[in-house]
């Protein structure tokens, strides 16, 4: 009859363990990333009073045991890793996680583990729990140095630092995009072209750039040592020439053009298979080039310069231009702006010509020519290179080298329709770090005062074999145990683990009807288990008075 009360007494202990369990849930039914327990119970050991018999005699059949229970104990307490809701908050480094897996930080000697992802960053610019001052740990390599990219981590130290205010260095530009249509209906430019009125001629027939001054038909006296030719005119940028050409008995007509083209920087000076003289300004466009020659006075020799004389041939004509402009960055993060001119030179043909402001420096070779295209508007190629890649080089203020900047143009196209021009480059500015924010998988980018995104660190998950065999500490932590297996880091959305919510707090997963109707059944079965004690007792007194 003893036995009675020990196992009311087991009882009594099994439903106040399952009380206990529920209150500590009901405790914590605001706590952020709880996670609930629940009581399993199991049997004691029983008592067999008769064991079975398989009724082996053939007048007799087999009979079932006979035991009675000791009680009840509490065989384990389980926690339900269910998700929690997700609760907004802003709040820049408040992460939840959506899934499988559990935030890392460190107490200076060994990994703790939890689902409350309430961080900050301390005055040292660590990411941390604020409210234990544990170090939140990082993933992986990102956001380490490397030889071509800055980075704010440290070799060997797991710790995520977000340094606010700290100087990031400048990218400089090494390539530009560009995107856009150049309008198929417009028209291409006309260079103006002055020719001599009549040929140079040798006897009747077309001159050479061999013969000499004095073989020409329009020759009236030879030169001599000590003469020179008179020569005056207008550049194609509008810039006034006027020289002195010495000749002699054995001067070419080539050496007199090769003259008068060194003293133009815009314009090209050739003679053509019949003799004629051509004067062809270099850029499409109306041009004020002109030309005239003359014997200066004191002349030995002399020529009939006016019956050569320079008429328009073809007047000068802008043609379709499409202009845009960006700023590009030196090694230094210095912005320098560029403008880009695109001008119709032909069908299906388009040249491109890049300037700088005078005060960032000077363009080395800013043109690029025989832009191509098919028939249907598309892009086909560079003429001489192939490919739809050219380059631009600089040479900006206050740099020995120049820069090189590649520019790519397969994207173009020469559709019947409007012009418009987009262009992305790669490089930035110098700038500071002034915010921070994290994706889906746990990458913390820093944004910086310039623009620029670069990615500070990965945030770290763990995941386990067994997480029941987590052991629960305190303020939200848990710690591995020899039945978890070895934790497995890696980052969010891989290897099972779940996704990274910036500015969102996983809530408790208690579900408070579930742990009333507990409380009820955990106070109901603390009372049947006191009525097996106090019934045993009055059992016991009745037999002590039988004895009585």
């Amino acid at each position: 009859m003893a036995s009675s009360l020990y196992t009311g007494v087991s009882g009594l202990v099994a439903h106040q363990r399952m009380l206990d369990v529920v209150g500590n849930n009901l405790a914590n039914l605001n706590t952020i990333g709880y996670k609930s327990g629940r009581v399993v119970f199991a049997d004691l050991l029983s008592t067999t009073i008769q064991y079975p018999r398989d009724g082996s005699d053939n007048n007799i059949g087999g009979t079932n045991p006979i035991q009675i229970g000791s009680g009840v104990r509490v065989a384990q307490t389980a926690k339900s890793f269910a998700q929690g809701n997700l609760e907004q908050t802003g709040n820049t480094f408040d992460f939840a996680i959506q899934g499988e897996g559990f935030f890392v930080v460190n107490d200076g000697n060994i990994n703790l583990f939890t689902r409350a992802g309430a961080f900050a960053v301390d005055s040292h610019g660590t990411l941390v729990d604020p409210a234990t001052g544990y170090r939140v740990q990082r993933f992986g390599t990102l956001g380490e140095p490397t030889p071509t990219a800055h980075g704010f981590q440290v070799p060997g130290d797991s710790a995520i630092r977000i340094p606010f205010g700290e100087s990031i260095p400048g990218e400089p530009s090494h390539k530009l995009e560009l995107k856009g249509n150049l309008n198929g209906r417009g028209l291409p430019g006309q260079v103006a072209i002055l020719t001599s009125d009549a040929p140079f001629q040798v006897g009747g027939a077309s001159a050479a750039s061999h013969h000499l001054l004095n073989e020409l038909d329009s020759n009236l006296a030879p030169y001599a040592s000590g003469d020179a030719i008179e020569l005056l005119g207008t550049d194609a940028d509008g810039t006034a020439v006027r020289t002195t050409i010495a000749v002699d008995h054995t001067t070419t007509l080539g050496d007199l053009f090769d003259a008068i083209q060194s003293a133009f920087q815009d314009t090209t000076v050739s003679l053509l298979p019949d003799g004629t003289l051509e004067f062809r300004a270099d850029r499409p466009g109306d041009s004020p080039i002109s030309l005239q020659l003359s014997d200066s006075a004191g002349n030995t020799g002399s020529s009939d310069f006016a019956t050569h004389n320079m008429v328009i041939a073809q007047r000068g004509a802008d043609g379709s231009t499409v202009g845009s402009a960006i700023e590009v960055f030196d090694v230094r993060g210095g912005a320098h702006a560029i403008h880009l001119e695109f001008s119709k030179a032909g069908t299906n043909t388009w040249n491109l010509n890049a300037t700088l402001q005078p005060d960032s420096g000077v363009v080395l070779d800013g043109s690029v020519t025989g832009i191509q295209f098919h028939d249907d508007g598309t892009f086909h190629q560079i003429e001489g290179l192939g490919l739809g890649e050219a380059q631009l080089t600089f040479q900006f203020d206050g740099f020995s080298e120049p820069q090189t900047i590649s520019i790519y143009l397969e994207d173009l196209s020469q559709f019947a329709a409007d012009s418009a021009i987009s262009i992305r480059q790669d490089g930035f500015s110098s700038g500071s770090l002034i915010s921070a924010n994290v994706n889906a998988e746990g990458v913390l980018m820093g944004v910086a005062t310039n623009g620029r995104e670069i990615p500070l660190a990965q945030l770290a998950l763990a995941s386990f074999t067994n997480p029941q065999g987590l052991i629960a500490t305190t303020d939200n932590y848990y710690r591995e145990s020899m039945n978890t297996g070895p934790a497995s880091y890696g980052g969010a959305l891989s290897g099972g683990r779940g996704a990274i919510r910036a500015g969102q707090l996983e809530q408790s997963n208690v579900d408070l009807a579930y742990e009333f109707t507990r409380l009820i059944v955990a106070q109901k079965g603390f009372s049947a288990n006191a009525r097996t004690i106090s019934t045993s007792d009055r059992m016991l007194e009745e037999l002590v008075n039988l004895i009585r």
